[in-house]
């Protein structure tokens, strides 16, 4: 075990950092995905909350590992064979294996972190938006300046857990060749047939990874939780 985590050690770390760097990516996604779609989902305009609510009821039901395939393996080769041009160059971008990736994990995380931030603005009292108006701020001004930020402070724990759940998703990039870190884990054990090794030294990575994430997160949660009752 010793003689291999020596040879492999930089293999992992690279997987490592490819997957960080994806999760990152997918989660600014899946928060301003989740960010509208909790805006839509409380608005009085009925088309506006329908499609919030319809996409959050597909994409939490739709596996992200289907979402890959799709978007990977499924929408450009169908738009390359029915000629659609339009589509054939809007599909383009998802021809990088990180890029159909970030996206696949940005969907389907982003469904969940619009019902956290819609549960979260929801979670304010009702009279501070009427203060607001009150006080003659529109409703975006309001919402910017009163409701998003004590609501993404509510909202940063579950965001946390979302962040943490993202960045094991990223193990089932490796299925379109993304060499993340479960991929690593793979050409490691191909190439000495030592599996049980091999991905025995992933997992630990993947635990020593949410470890440190979850240090991570408790200090920030804190920090504005001080910040919080400072202002109060």
């Amino acid at each position: 075990m010793l003689e291999f985590a020596q040879t492999y050690f930089p293999l992992y770390l690279r997987g490592a950092g490819v997957g960080i760097m994806l999760t990152v990516a997918a989660m600014i996604g899946s928060v301003a995905i989740g960010l509208v779609g909790a805006l839509a989902r409380i608005s009085r305009h009925p088309v506006r909350r329908v499609i919030a609510t319809a996409y959050v009821a597909v994409f939490r039901g739709v596996p992200p590992l289907v979402l890959l395939y799709i978007l990977y393996f499924g929408l450009p080769a169908w738009a390359q064979e029915m000629q659609i041009h339009w589509l054939v160059a809007l599909s383009a971008p998802l021809n990088s294996r990180l890029f159909a990736a970030t996206l696949a994990f940005a969907i389907n995380s982003g469904a969940y972190s619009t019902e956290i931030l819609r549960a979260s603005i929801n979670s304010i009292e009702s009279d501070q938006f009427e203060a607001a108006r009150s006080l003659g701020m529109s409703y975006v001004l309001s919402l910017r300046r009163i409701i998003l930020p004590q609501a993404l402070r509510i909202a940063f724990p579950p965001l946390g857990n979302e962040f943490i759940i993202v960045l094991k998703c990223t193990a089932l990039a490796s299925v379109i060749g993304v060499t993340e870190l479960m991929r690593s884990a793979q050409q490691a054990a191909a190439a000495t047939f030592e599996n049980l090794t091999a991905y025995s030294f992933a997992a630990m990575f993947y635990v020593f990874l949410v470890a440190v994430l979850q240090i991570l997160i408790g200090a920030l949660e804190h920090v504005l939780g001080h910040g919080r009752r400072l202002r109060v």
